[in-house]
């Protein structure tokens, strides 16, 4: 019978004539997202095909050409007729039966851990319930414990910009819900700097402590209300987020990350009482927090790397990168590998734009163009309240490519129109004094928003060359770059090209890996193996500090301006 092979779990699947993939994978209790149940209509269950001749493309709005040409297929309508090998997504879930018997690789690595288990356990001796934990040389009586009660656990993304919360089972790994919102610290400031002053005195840090929690023990609460689950059932907590995040919901002073030497309070791979960062859970979880690099790069990006099938490959030169309101990047140039950071701001979240907003129901996620006007898309094709990250993105590179907007970044003046198509010219207006062009009655895309975008990246595209030249290397010789972060997988990787945050000739190269933090997190939760192979590995990484050199601030100016606009493949889809 032929074979489904499937990465990174190491493991051959029969596969009966006429099966799909998604058939073959939920049969061996794989999970990938499918809220259709397998109608072909979400566009969710997409996995990466390794060799493209061996399966028809899988037509779908989610899918762009080159994703296809690059093996990008739906699983539920993939029907492999011989040996295929396939890549998962990086969020995809495995039963109790599928996570005993899997063989854990990673990255080419085979862990040789001889346990593979949950770090937290409830035990039953004695008639009483006693709870235990790895790392703990104590079994303490948890009192709270009900019968009935399964071990649970959460996965929290503790972004600058969002939260995200996900709810799992310690018994079989099964994500049982996950939850977001906006971080509610944003009232205080959208970026890092902005927080760390506010909380750098007494009052300041309790207002943000205590809005981070309260947010987050919303989102708990939701999850919980989502599984039908009791608080008192989650007893581990793994997090991702950047220092400050980490450091302002545990309650410590922020102000040593604001200024030299860069000191970090918090420490990495090690686990706190869920007291420390007041989480509504019972009271005797821990929360777990991932190895830290440096003051800059936490452990959103450590656990995100876990995610990124090749960093930890010594034949690969990847790049990874998590951009967001910090964009912070991983170089491994086979075997070598650093990391950096550098403050992008809000903008690519959709965050502090006229008419930005989360990429959420309503905002407008793909622009494209048949050279006389722009066509919008919105998540889930619903009336237009503003445009996200990956809609910004199209947006800028569809309007270079009309000449709206010019290698500077300089906007048309409402006045003089020049040669641009008349369905465009009746967009470009004033507004508040500065040229605008109109998405939507009461949407627009402002001079000041261009601006902002242009200060993203050039920030996230200077740091890029910084590390590439650290290492003696260049874009060219990279075989892979990941993106990670807030901009999930609508991103038109010819869009990042044409705007000129990637470099020209990468868009090939791109793969988009969705919130890795939380993924990674969520096995870091379920088997406490990928934790010491985390702690061992990042003590291979150095990081590499850029902001203060000359060459950086020379390239960032030098990346301000956009690429000359090549009308065409670079703003379609």
């Amino acid at each position: 019978m032929p074979k489904l092979s499937v990465e990174p779990l190491d493991v051959e699947i029969e596969f009966e004539k006429g099966e799909t993939i998604r058939d073959v994978l939920q049969r061996e209790g794989i999970d990938i997202e499918s809220p259709c149940n397998g109608e072909g209509t979400c566009g969710k269950c997409r996995v990466w095909v390794k060799s493209v001749q061996d399966l028809p493309e899988t037509e779908h709005e989610s899918i762009t050409p080159e994703q296809a040409a690059k093996g990008l297929r739906l699983a539920c309508l993939s029907i492999p007729e011989h040996d295929l090998r396939i890549e998962l997504p990086a969020d995809f879930s495995l039963d109790a039966k599928r996570f005993r018997q899997a063989q854990q690789i990673l990255e080419g690595e085979r862990l040789s851990w001889s346990r593979v288990l949950p770090a937290a356990a409830v035990h039953w001796d004695k008639g009483m319930y006693w709870f235990s934990y790895q790392g703990l040389d104590k079994i303490t009586a948890i009192k709270q414990w009900k019968e009935g009660f399964v071990p649970k656990g959460l996965s929290v993304d503790l972004g600058t910009t969002s939260l995200v919360v996900s709810l799992l089972s310690l018994k079989s790994g099964e994500e049982l819900a996950t939850t977001s919102s906006l971080n509610p610290q944003i009232k205080f400031g959208h970026d890092i700097m902005t927080r760390i002053h506010h909380g750098s005195s007494d009052e300041g840090l309790k207002d943000l402590s205590e809005s981070v929690r309260h947010g987050l023990n919303s989102l708990i609460e939701q999850a919980c209300l989502d599984s039908n689950s009791d608080p008192l059932e989650i007893l581990d907590v793994v997090v991702g987020g950047n220092t400050t995040m980490l450091q302002l919901a545990a309650g410590l002073d922020p102000a040593p990350l604001g200024k030299l030497p860069f000191t970090v309070g918090i420490q990495g791979a090690t686990s706190y009482p869920v007291s420390r960062f007041g989480l509504q859970t019972n009271p005797l979880a821990r929360v777990y927090v991932p190895p830290i690099t440096h003051a800059f790069v936490g452990t959103d990006i450590s656990a995100g790397l876990l995610m990124s099938q090749g960093f930890f490959d010594d034949q690969l030169a990847l790049l990874f990168m998590d951009i967001g309101t910090n964009g912070e990047m991983g170089l491994n140039l086979r075997g070598k590998r650093l990391m950096t950071s550098t403050a992008a701001g809000p903008a690519f979240e959709g965050a502090g734009l006229s008419s930005g907003m989360r990429a959420s129901t309503g905002a407008i996620e793909t622009v494209t163009t048949d050279g006389r006007d722009i066509c919008l898309e919105t998540i889930g094709r619903a009336p237009i309240k503003g445009i996200c990250g990956s809609g910004l993105m199209d947006l800028i590179a569809v309007l270079l490519g009309l000449g709206v907007i010019d290698h500077s970044g300089r906007m048309l003046h409402p006045d003089k129109k020049g040669q641009v198509p008349e369905p465009i010219r009746e967009r470009i207006e004033f507004l508040e004094d500065q040229p605008a062009f109109r998405l939507e009655e009461g949407v627009y895309l402002t001079q000041r928003d261009v601006r902002q975008v242009q200060l993203a990246k050039a920030a996230v595209r200077a740091a890029m060359e910084e590390i590439l030249h650290e290492a003696g290397s260049d874009s060219t010789d990279l075989d892979r770059i990941v993106i990670a972060g807030g901009f999930g997988f609508s991103l038109n990787p010819g869009s990042l090209e044409a705007i000129g945050l990637l470099p020209e000739g990468t868009r090939e190269k791109v793969h988009f890996a969705g919130n890795t933090s939380r993924s990674g997190c969520a096995w870091l939760l379920i088997d406490t193996s990928y934790r010491l192979y985390l702690e061992e590995k990042m003590k291979e990484v150095e990081h590499v500090s850029i902001a203060e050199r000359k060459d950086f601030m020379e390239v960032f100016v030098q990346r301000m301006h956009f690429p000359e606009p090549c009308f065409g493949e670079s703003v379609n889809r």
